[in-house]
């Protein structure tokens, strides 16, 4: 019962201050786009208070998450972080991952239809400049929005391994490595995302989902650092909680937008982060045994793993 209670603990002090976090930044942020920017010409309103209690909320959030991860417990029994996600008892983890993927997988006949659509336009717009030299090319020609396309799909495939590696106790995981396939499509997706506002200046209007994407990157990178040999546990636990917080603000402005693809990929990282804020501070602090057996340290036996392997 004190192991219940502590890991319940580990658990709710992570993730009712990103949720609640989360919360208060997507309330602030639909009260800034509707008071904080110039009804005409959508130019930011210098010195907003929406803009600078929203900035407030936003840093001081990350400093209390940076202050929890200080203070996290962390057990010396094992340094073996790749296993921290194998126990078998808790299904949470692997529904939301799982369910993460599927959202992502959403995100794809989205992305084609919009990047097929360009890319037909913009081979109109070739033939009708060979006839007339003074026809205007498309800026866009739909290549880069059918590579997130395709970024979303191993995003999918990623993640779903992930979910799998969640159910399999005893085996060392591979979702850390899996977790560099929804790594790498967020690059694509930061690409996408800023031609379609490369046109603007990089404004507040854009930075929320500027500053969501770039989050998810570096949280999935922290999470397949985990089986990579570079484990920074108490990192990946910021990353993720800033993921959260930081995707609930883009997602008011998505959801304003309808765009559709931008919404599915953000829902995802935000499942995939809650994900590893429910499982990992307990399991930091009390790493999960093996029929019984406490994780190995690396370089010691295992018979489990092997029996396992084979």
């Amino acid at each position: 019962m004190d192991t219940i209670a502590k890991n319940l603990s580990g658990r709710l002090s992570w993730l009712l201050f990103a949720l609640s976090s989360a919360f208060v930044a997507a309330a602030l942020r639909r009260w800034q786009l509707g008071s904080a920017f110039e009804e005409g010409t959508g130019l930011p309103i210098p010195h907003a208070q929406a803009s600078v209690i929203l900035t407030c909320v936003l840093v001081m959030a990350a400093a209390w998450f940076m202050i929890l991860a200080v203070h996290q417990p962390v057990s010396k029994h094992t340094s073996r972080w790749d296993l921290a996600f194998l126990d078998a008892g808790d299904p949470i983890y692997p529904i939301l991952v799982v369910l993460a993927a599927f959202l992502a997988l959403a995100a794809v006949p989205f992305l084609l239809k919009a990047g097929v659509g360009q890319w037909m336009t913009y081979q109109e717009a070739v033939a009708a400049k060979k006839l007339n030299s003074s026809v205007q090319l498309p800026s866009n020609n739909g290549a880069l929005t059918i590579a997130t396309a395709v970024g979303a799909l191993l995003s999918f495939l990623g993640l779903l391994q992930m979910g799998r590696d969640g159910l399999r106790p005893g085996r060392r995981s591979r979702g850390g490595f899996s977790a560099a396939l929804p790594g790498m499509a967020g690059c694509i997706w930061l690409m996408e995302s800023f031609r379609g506002h490369a046109a603007n200046p990089v404004q507040w209007d854009y930075a929320p989902l500027l500053l969501a994407i770039v989050a998810g990157m570096l949280f999935y990178m922290d999470f397949a650092g985990i089986s990579a040999g570079a484990a920074r546990p108490r990192r990946l636990l910021w990353v993720a909680a800033m993921t959260l917080v930081m995707s609930a603000v883009a997602l008011v402005a998505v959801l304003m937008e309808k765009a559709l693809a931008d919404l599915m990929l953000l829902l995802a990282q935000s499942l995939t982060a809650a994900a590893v804020l429910w499982r990992l501070p307990p399991n930091l602090e009390h790493p999960p045994k093996l029929n019984g057996t406490p994780i190995p340290k690396p370089g010691e036996a295992s018979i489990q793993e092997e029996t396992t392997d084979e």
